[in-house]
């Protein structure tokens, strides 16, 4: 049984798009400016450099554990080592194949 919400790359994004809005709302807007914008990129690079780490690296780990969880091998219902065995595998497999 999970013991820890896992960082799957939709809740990321859901998180980043919560921020944008919030940011929005702060400022009594009802559209989103580039300020909101910049809310929510700061948030999705954040939290994706917390769970998935820095520079190119961390950006590949995240697409491909968004390709994985879009193919339902990566849900809510793993544990932690499951589901970072499942996007490191995949890691490894995708970075090996480059030419």
């Amino acid at each position: 049984m999970p013991t820890a919400i896992l960082p799957l790359p939709s809740l990321i994004r859901a998180s980043a798009w919560d921020a944008g809005n919030m940011s929005m709302r702060k400022a009594g807007r009802t559209k989103w400016s580039r300020a909101d914008w910049n809310a929510a990129a700061a948030t999705q690079d954040r939290l994706r450099t917390g769970c998935y780490g820095n520079g190119p690296e961390g950006c590949i780990k995240f697409q491909v554990a968004e390709a994985l969880e879009r193919e339902g091998y990566l849900s809510l219902h793993m544990t932690k080592k499951e589901f970072f065995e499942r996007v490191e595998t995949a890691y490894a497999d995708a970075t090996s194949q480059t030419v």
